[in-house]
């Protein structure tokens, strides 16, 4: 029988500081709880009868860094391994009369709980007995969630190279339109209520709802610095709370004791390239994304780094007023008193009407295309260090550069300087982790991060005319849209100190831990500052 006893406040601070304090009492039989940037290895070992067998000894080693863990097996014949890294380990079991029984390639994802019974052979004389590949079920799972490996980060194709893309192979979560772009949706949850953490640390906007980055930076972690990642949809523990939705658990990959690195380019070019729904080409477009990683031993089987880099460059240019719209127009200065039944049956002809309005009485050329341009740049760095062979130390920092250029709510029919510029925006994010093996009952996770996030979005033109549309659709739409009137500027900062610590009591585990986070969110967010004009028709607003 399971048996949770859960205990929690928030306290709200002044604006827009939150500080939140929750401590988290679970006491259940010996399985362990998700976990945020580890799993679990546990099992029971018995003779060929079934029995028990009581101090065997389990030796659990990782194949890539060598990491070691030694347990002794409990009266019950039960082993508990926690706050294991991701990652292939091999398992050595031995007790005096049996055989020595090794379990290798045992693959551990995060959050997993990997259950490993093991049967053991009287033997009088020394013997090995190799399993290889054994199948792993996590059986004390109660979640509804879903991991997806190292194998399907890297080799399943995604256009954007952007890992929420990913997302969409989980059940329940689909990609719609948000606020400014894509938004993660969970069971038609709204994206404000999804929690998204990145090694252990909280990874979300709160004001935009969303990821750090989110709608604006094409991509905001390198994909290859992405080792695996979580998706819980719902049933989470109390420790992953502060989401009505669900909840994506990232993992960045880490050094080994081998030396690796990888490179790569893509290019998509306009001759690669389709046109638009509506049959319109992609004038001038080109798109470059390259990147790396390196990786390897600071000093073999204690500290290791590894090193991820990300970049895009795209240019787009896409017509506005200045390309003819259906049938040309057979006037080539339609006016309102000659020409006025012409223009509200001929779109053309609408289009010449307004790019003459705006000659004359603006003095500007508002019918110009649109020029799209994406400098997005990511980068991430990790150090992990086995202080002690009781001490396993975790440092990441991720950083995202992004400068857009008329990228936010892109309608073809802008003026050309409708949108203005995105950024430049930039993530600074660190996490630390810290675990410590108090004994063999005994482990703590101590975690600390902090988190930097600057979105400003320049001003345009003070002459650019209001937002305007005509006939209440988006065919004729021009002017200064939504919101980017004035400079408007939002800035994000959040520390995060947590500590989870864990005994295993017998056939039962308790964890409890506290967390303290504090976010202040500086938002300016002018809506519609400008005003916004909605006409029934060209003529219509011609005449006015």
């Amino acid at each position: 029988m399971r048996n949770a006893l859960l205990c929690s406040f928030a306290v709200r601070a002044k604006g827009l500081a939150v500080c939140l304090f929750a401590i988290i009492c679970l006491i259940v039989p010996v399985n362990a709880q998700t976990q945020s940037t580890a799993g679990t290895i546990q099992g029971t070992v018995e003779d060929a009868n079934g029995a028990a067998l009581p101090g065997a000894g389990i030796e659990i080693r990782n194949v890539d860094t060598n990491l070691v863990k030694n347990l002794t097996t409990d009266e019950g014949g039960r082993f508990v391994a926690l706050q294991l890294p991701p990652g292939r380990y091999n398992i050595v079991v031995t007790k005096s009369g049996f055989a020595t029984l090794t379990v290798e390639r045992v693959e551990l994802t995060v959050g997993q709980a990997v259950n490993i019974p093991i049967s053991m052979k009287v033997s009088g004389v020394e013997e090995r007995v190799t399993i290889t590949g054994t199948p792993t079920v996590d059986t004390i799972k109660t979640e509804s969630s879903s991991t997806l490996n190292e194998t399907a980060v890297s080799t399943t194709p995604i256009l954007g190279r952007k890992f929420e893309d990913l997302l969409t192979l989980t059940p329940g979560v689909s990609i719609v339109q948000g606020p400014d772009g894509d938004e993660i949706n969970f069971s038609g949850q709204r994206g404000v209520f999804n929690n998204v953490s990145m090694d252990g640390g909280d990874y979300n906007n709160g004001f935009f709802g969303e990821q750090l980055g989110g709608q604006r930076a094409a991509i905001d972690i390198p994909l290859d610095a992405v080792k695996e990642f979580q998706v819980v949809a719902t049933g989470a523990t109390a420790e992953f709370g502060r989401t009505a939705a669900g909840i994506i658990n990232v993992i960045s990959k880490s050094g080994t004791n081998d030396f690796h690195g990888s490179a790569f380019y893509f290019q998509r070019m306009k001759a690669l390239t389709a046109n638009t729904s509506d049959g319109k080409p992609l004038n001038g477009f080109h798109r470059e994304q390259f990147g790396g990683t390196a990786g390897g031993p600071i000093k073999k089987d204690r500290a290791f780094f590894f090193l991820a880099f990300e970049g895009i460059r795209e240019n787009l240019t896409r017509d506005n007023l200045s390309s003819p719209i259906g049938s040309p127009c057979p006037v080539s200065n339609p006016t309102l008193g000659a020409n006025e039944a012409l223009i509200n049956s001929n779109t053309d002809c609408q289009r010449l009407a307004l790019i003459n309005f705006f000659r004359t009485n603006r003095n500007q050329e508002e019918g110009l295309p649109i020029k799209h341009k994406i400098n997005n740049s990511a980068f991430l760095a990790k150090l992990d260090w086995d202080l002690t062979p009781k001490n396993k130390l975790g440092v990441s920092y991720n950083f995202d550069y992004s400068k857009n250029t008329n990228q936010t709510f892109d309608v073809a029919t802008y003026g050309n300087s409708a949108n203005g510029i995105e950024g430049p925006s930039k993530i600074n994010n660190l996490n630390v982790n810290l675990f410590t093996t108090l004994s063999a009952t005994k482990v703590n996770e101590a975690h600390f991060s902090y988190t930097r996030e600057k979105r400003p979005r320049s001003a345009i033109p003070s002459n650019v005319p209001p937002d305007t549309a005509m006939g209440f659709g988006t065919t004729f739409r021009f002017g200064n849209p939504f919101f980017l009137g004035p400079t408007i500027d939002e800035l994000l900062w959040r520390t995060d100190v947590k500590d989870n610590f864990s005994i295993i009591s017998g056939n039962h585990n308790l964890k409890f831990g506290g967390e303290w986070l504090h976010t202040l969110n500086d938002q300016v967010f002018r809506g519609f500052f400008e005003g916004r004009y909605i006409y029934d028709s060209v003529t219509g607003f011609l005449r006015y």
